[in-house]
């Protein structure tokens, strides 16, 4: 196995917020007991089956969709195979969390994933603003947008409404305004309106039928 390979399969033990959409659509919050950047070890309260695909939002991991390759009561494992560049990129990030253990569980409710996602943020005045999403929540997400909006500016990211409540170097972070229940909805919702597809006609096909893994 050469070296690539190698940390690609290098497990690590580790404590991570994460969600789990189900087949059925259901999602629900997991927590990962281990991970590599090809599979992860979780817990559940209910677990999907083995021989299910899921999709998992890792906190500042990201989304990944795979194959549960064993179920028991409370845990679940899932494969997930991804491209090449998105491997690499797991790595680093479990390299990074590896020696930055403080990430690992924090006080919000739902994992925040790293996203970077191309989209379109609508101003109050109706301007609009090419931006990127770098990382995303069920309640909020962190934009890259210049110029930078102020503190307590209310924007549109693709169709869902937040609020600026922070700023830094690259744009702001913002609060949803309306409740959300599932990862799925929010990463749609936030893409450009013009290209955002029906929701429920996605979700209804098999994950990763077109080989990708977002």
């Amino acid at each position: 196995m050469d070296p690539d390979e190698r940390r690609r399969h290098r497990r690590v033990d580790m404590t991570l917020k994460a969600r789990v959409l189900k087949p059925d659509n259901v999602e629900e919050p997991c927590l990962v007991v281990n991970i590599s950047a090809g599979g992860a070890l979780l817990k559940a309260v209910n677990p999907p089956q083995a021989g299910e695909r899921v999709v998992l939002y890792i906190d500042e991991m990201g989304r990944f969709e795979g194959l549960v390759i064993r179920s028991a009561r409370h845990f679940f494992a899932v494969d997930y195979k991804s491209r090449r560049i998105k491997t690499h990129r797991t790595a680093d990030n479990l390299t990074y969390a590896v020696n930055n253990k403080h990430m690992r569980i924090d006080r919000r409710d739902a994992p925040r994933i790293r996203h970077e996602q191309p989209t379109c943020v609508t101003l109050e005045n109706g301007e609009s603003l090419v931006c990127e999403i770098l990382d995303i929540s069920l309640t909020g997400a962190s934009i890259a947008v210049d110029p930078i909006p102020d503190l307590g500016a209310v924007l549109t990211v693709g169709r869902m409404t937040g609020k600026v409540v922070r700023r830094h170097d690259r744009g702001v972070g913002i609060v949803f305004t309306g409740a959300a229940e599932r990862m799925e909805d929010v990463i749609e919702n936030t893409k450009p309106a013009e290209t955002a597809p029906t929701f429920g006609a996605q979700i209804a096909t098999p994950f990763g039928k077109k080989g990708n893994n977002g």
